[in-house]
Parts: structure tokens; C-alpha cells; sequence
């Protein structure tokens, strides 16, 4: 019985954590992460402004690293904590402005 519950427990506590990458990770080897997803957590740090984009540009760090997120959504005010899930983009860039490496949220792959 105490194995059992210890079990449920652990399980609870994994699945709440969630599994995010570390921005240091996705940055040290960008090719093995590219065109797939990755989910980060981190503080928006910087935004962007690209005129007649709708899109949300900002970056974020998580104390290992940061990396700009691109997203149909709303742009997050700096300082907002966030979770983001999307595919990762090298050599992303709209209009002139270049990003590198970027995050495009809701973007997800099937399978």
C-alpha cells in the first residue's frame, strides 16, 4: 500500500512539473530541435514590433538563455512569465528583421 501511494505522488508531481527544454540546450545544438517541437518556460525580456505584422514578437529567458517566440497570438507585456510550446525555426526572419532561432508558436507538428 505505501508503495502504492508514494507511486501516485510521484507521478503527480511529474506530470504537474511539465517537461520543458532549456533554452541553453535548443541554442547549443539548434539542427537537432529544428522543425520540431520544444515547450520553454521563462520571463519575456524583449518585444518586437514589425509594422503591419499581426504577430506577437518576444523573447524569452530562462535564466539559461533567451530565444524570441513568434505567435499568432497577442504580444505579452515584459516581465510576463510564460509558457511556450511551438516548432523551432533557424534562420527565421520577417520582412528585414532576422531572429536566428526562433520558437513559432501554435504551429504544432501532428504525430
Amino acid at each position: 500500500m505505501r508503495i502504492g501511494v508514494w507511486s501516485l505522488i510521484l507521478i503527480f508531481l511529474v506530470a504537474g512539473c511539465g517537461f520543458h527544454t532549456r533554452i541553453s540546450k535548443i541554442k547549443y545544438d539548434p539542427q537537432k530541435y529544428e522543425g520540431k517541437q520544444v515547450s520553454i518556460k521563462g520571463k519575456i525580456v524583449e518585444t518586437a514590433g514589425i509594422p503591419f505584422v499581426q504577430k506577437g514578437i518576444y523573447q524569452v529567458s530562462d535564466g539559461t538563455g533567451k530565444i524570441w517566440v513568434v505567435s499568432q497570438k497577442r504580444r505579452p507585456a515584459r516581465g510576463e512569465k510564460v509558457t511556450v510550446k511551438g516548432l523551432l525555426r533557424t534562420g527565421f526572419s520577417i520582412g528585414s528583421q532576422t531572429f536566428g532561432i526562433a520558437i513559432v508558436e501554435g504551429n504544432e507538428k501532428d504525430g
